[in-house]
């Protein structure tokens, strides 16, 4: 894989970030949290890159017991599409 550029880098986390927060949206609504904090680290090598995502849910209203894993699970697949389609793209 060849490195990922800067803008490449920032594509990512924002996919990984909106795809992260309209998951969640989608099942709870706006109003039932305090906060939604969604961290996203991405390091990248010469020839990868790893990406963490975490996602902190404070609410008073009982939430779906996986849905912030349910929620990274997604966005990681968006990520690894992304990069699909990019490498199919540098091929």
């Amino acid at each position: 894989m060849i490195k990922l550029t800067d803008k490449e880098v920032e594509e990512i986390i924002d996919l990984a970030y909106s795809t992260s927060e309209k998951y969640i949206l989608k099942h709870v609504n706006k109003k039932d949290f305090e906060d939604i904090n969604i961290t996203i680290n991405l390091n990248r090598g010469e020839d990868n890159f790893d990406i963490d995502i975490n996602i902190d849910l404070d609410s008073d209203a009982k939430l779906p017991e996986d849905l912030a894993e349910n929620a990274i699970n997604l966005s990681l697949e968006a990520v690894d599409k992304y990069i699909e389609t990019r490498n199919n793209k540098l091929d």
